[in-house]
C-alpha cells in the first residue's frame, strides 16, 4: 500500500539490508591471533623470508593499514611469533611435569619428551634462524632471560620432588636447577656457535648432535641420574632440521 513504511525498516529507518552489510567488526584480541596463525601458516609453506606483508594480507583479506595496526613490521610480526611459541611451549611443559605421575625423575624425562616433541611438531626452524640473525642478538637475549625464568619454574618443583622421593641426588636443589638450566640455555648458545664454524651442513649436523649428548650426559651427572637416563631424540627428521638451520643463519657474526 502507497504511503506504508518499507519492509524490514527498522527504528531510524535503517534497513534489515542496511544492517546486513554492516562490517562485523571483531575483537582487536581475536584479529591478531588469526593474523599470527596465517602468517605462521604461511612461514612453515614459504619459510619465514619469503613470506611477505603484502602475502598475508592478500590472504588473509585485510588492508595493510590492518596489519600495521597491530605489528610495526614484518620482523615485529615475527617477534611475537617467537613469543607465542614460548608461550605455547612453557604452557605444555607445565601440563606434561604435573599430569605424570611417578617419581621427580618420571616427571622430568616427560616434561623433556614433551619440549622435544612440540619442537619437532612445529617441523620449521625458522625461528631460530630469526632469532640468530646477527641484528638480532639483544631480542635473543631478552628472550632467553625470559624463557629461562619461566623454565625455572617448571624445573624447580620437579627436581625438589626428585630430591625429596630419592630419584635424584643433589646436594642443593636450587643450585642444580640453575645448573641444568645453564644447560638448557647457555651450553646450547655455545653449542651452536662453534657449530656454525662447520664448514658444511652435515658436518654442523653432527657437531650439534653430539653436543646435545653430551648436555644430557651432564644434566645426568648433575642430577645423580645414571647415564642413558635422558636420550637425545636423534631420529632423521631431527637431523634434516639441523641440517636446514646451518642453511638459514648467516655464520659471519
Amino acid at each position: 500500500m502507497a504511503g506504508s513504511h518499507r519492509e524490514g525498516a527498522g527504528r531510524g529507518g535503517v534497513t534489515t539490508r542496511t544492517a546486513s552489510r554492516r562490517r562485523v567488526t571483531k575483537d582487536p584480541a581475536v584479529r591478531r591471533e588469526e593474523l599470527l596463525d596465517l602468517a605462521f601458516s604461511l612461514c612453515r609453506s614459504e619459510g619465514f623470508d619469503a613470506m611477505s606483508v603484502d602475502q598475508l594480507t592478500r590472504v588473509a583479506g585485510v588492508a595493510k593499514g590492518t596489519f600495521y595496526h597491530y605489528f610495526s613490521s614484518k620482523d615485529d610480526l615475527l617477534e611475537q611469533l617467537v613469543h607465542r611459541f614460548g608461550d605455547a611451549l612453557f604452557d605444555l611443559l607445565s601440563a606434561a611435569a604435573n599430569d605424570t605421575e611417578g617419581s621427580g625423575t618420571d616427571r622430568l624425562r616427560a616434561l623433556m619428551g614433551a619440549a622435544a616433541a612440540y619442537k619437532m611438531s612445529q617441523a620449521d626452524v625458522g625461528y631460530a634462524g630469526f632469532l640468530y640473525r646477527p641484528e638480532n642478538l639483544p631480542l635473543r637475549h631478552r628472550l632467553m632471560q625470559a624463557w629461562r625464568e619461566r623454565a625455572r619454574q617448571v624445573l624447580l618443583p620437579v627436581i625438589a620432588d626428585g630430591a625429596a622421593d630419592g630419584s635424584m641426588s643433589v646436594a642443593d636443589v636450587g643450585t642444580a636447577t640453575d645448573l641444568v638450566l645453564l644447560l638448557w640455555f647457555d651450553a646450547p648458545e655455545q653449542l651452536s656457535l662453534r657449530a656454525f664454524a662447520a664448514p658444511d651442513a652435515d658436518t654442523f649436523a653432527e657437531v650439534m648432535l653430539a653436543g646435545a649428548v653430551a648436555i644430557y650426559q651432564a644434566q645426568e651427572r648433575i642430577l645423580g641420574l645414571p647415564d642413558g637416563t635422558f636420550v637425545v631424540p636423534a631420529g632423521p627428521q631431527l637431523v634434516e632440521l639441523t641440517r636446514q638451520l646451518y642453511t638459514l643463519v648467516d655464520r659471519k657474526q
